[in-house]
């Protein structure tokens, strides 16, 4: 009988020949080393296992060189291009531009890896971040409101009710509002302090309205859910003691495009109390032309970038991204069409003064020629770009508040349309800030410009609701 005792610390184990089935090769070995490892004292030990283990120096390599990746990658997002005009604190610009960029990214590598699309998953990315901000910042914004889920007409929306106005015997005034996110991103939850906290400041309902997204559904289902929901709070606003003569609108950036579309809209519509103002914050207003002076000066700043603005508009319009960089080029329109008139509506001189009118000659939609690119025609529509509005359309239109900002690439869309309504007839306050960028409204609890900027806002609907 041949035994072998292997001794570890206090254990002891035996073996017998015919106690285990036979060794394979790669068990003798290990076998051997077992034996090998008890005999050498410890630094002959570590040399030992050195040689069978994978070798240490280059594990070390590969750690420091994962490091410097990570480090290298950090400093690329960290370090995006903030202007020296934006207001200090810098930091909000430039954490906004690192979230955008990162989300963007993400949803182009997933989609390469076949984990979603890219739209689904820059809203997926999105607003997990947003969320994440969210429950930091818990819900005792809400207190004084009473928040419901509800639909109105088919579509989704969140009502918000302060407390007080269920209080007071006469009725209050009520809004609308659009969520911004490019018709694709973003919700009525990530827009929960924004709208909660104009319904407690102003003692006004609150309707956000959570509409359909691109390019699941693309043109015009976020428009109709927009018009459906409105119309539903005109009819039956006595149900939220609501003054149905005192209902505004209102939306941000994409949001803000429907709530101008929708104004338009129900400008026409018989038998409905007319609504009382539109307040559009940086709103996106116009396709036809993405070579504006803000699309050129500011098109690079991750706060908004003149590609992923683009990206949105075609996602809302067909979902065929093959055409993005030719709409960036404004090579989805004809040479007719630059020379119509509705090319004077996007007219650069409303923005540079010193700089020549456009010559335009009036032209029938109808007759218009275009590129071959599915649903291009639908860029002159009202509904999807306000701004294509013919100047008779925008006459007898509500009071409107419009806020643009500086380093934002729709700033020129608000400007013009600011322009033309004024051009119109239309009773217009504008409020531009020159050192602030794209989406910086809901900033206004740590961001004293942003915070100044919510003042006005609910000042003007104070005084026009």
């Amino acid at each position: 009988m041949s035994s072998f005792k292997v001794q570890a610390k206090s254990t002891s184990v035996k073996a017998q020949k015919g106690a285990y089935p036979p060794c394979s090769k790669n068990d003798r070995r290990l076998n051997r080393i077992r034996r090998l490892s008890l005999d050498l004292d410890n630094s002959a030990s570590k040399s030992l296992k050195s040689e069978l283990c994978p070798d240490r120096t280059i594990m070390a390599v590969k750690v420091a060189l994962v490091f410097v990746a990570v480090a290298v990658l950090l400093t690329y997002y960290c370090d995006q291009p903030v202007p020296e005009g934006i207001a200090e604190p810098r930091l909000y610009a430039k954490v906004q531009g690192m979230v955008f960029k990162i989300s963007a990214n993400l949803a182009i590598i997933g989609e390469y890896l076949g984990v979603g699309t890219e739209p689904q998953n820059l809203r997926s990315v999105m607003e997990a971040i947003v969320n994440v901000g969210l429950k930091l910042k818990g819900s005792s914004y809400r207190e004084g409101l009473k928040v419901t889920d509800t639909m109105f007409d088919g579509v989704k929306v969140r009502v918000y009710e302060p407390v007080s106005a269920a209080q007071i015997s006469s009725k209050v005034p009520g809004l609308v509002y659009f969520h911004g996110g490019g018709w694709v991103i973003l919700n009525v939850d990530t827009h929960d302090p924004l709208t909660a906290h104009v319904a407690k400041q102003l003692g006004t309902v609150v309707v956000s309205v959570d509409y359909r997204l691109a390019p699941e559904h693309v043109f015009p289902a976020a428009f109709d859910d927009s018009v459906a929901a409105t119309k539903f709070f005109l009819q039956n606003a006595e149900k939220y003691n609501v003054d149905r003569t005192r209902i505004g609108i209102s939306g941000d950036s994409a949001g803000g495009n429907l709530a101008a579309a929708v104004t338009l809209t129900l400008a026409k519509e018989k038998g409905l109390p007319k609504l009382k103002t539109q307040a559009l914050l940086y709103p996106a207003l116009q396709a036809i032309d993405f070579q504006t002076p803000s699309y050129l000066d500011h098109g690079h700043l991750n706060t908004l970038t003149k590609d992923l603005m683009v990206a949105y508009w075609i996602w809302y319009l067909n979902n065929d991204q093959s055409f993005r960089e030719v709409f960036k080029a404004n090579n989805h329109t004809s040479d007719q069409l630059k020379k119509s008139q509705y090319s004077g509506y996007v007219d650069h001189k409303m923005v540079r003064p010193n700089l020549r009118p456009k010559v335009v000659k009036p032209v029938n939609k109808e007759n218009i020629e275009f590129p071959e690119i599915p649903n291009i025609a639908t860029i002159l529509d009202p509904r999807f770009a306000p701004l294509m509005a013919d100047d008779a359309d925008l006459k007898g239109l509500p009071p409107t508040y419009v806020m643009t900002c500086e380093y934002d690439v729709l700033r020129d869309d608000g400007v013009m349309y600011a322009t033309r309504l004024r051009s119109a007839g239309v009773r217009v306050e504008h409020d531009h800030y020159e050192r602030s960028f794209h989406g910086f409204l809901p900033q206004f609890s740590d961001n004293e410009l942003a915070g100044t900027a919510m003042e006005k806002y609910l000042t003007y609907l104070r005084k026009n609701l």
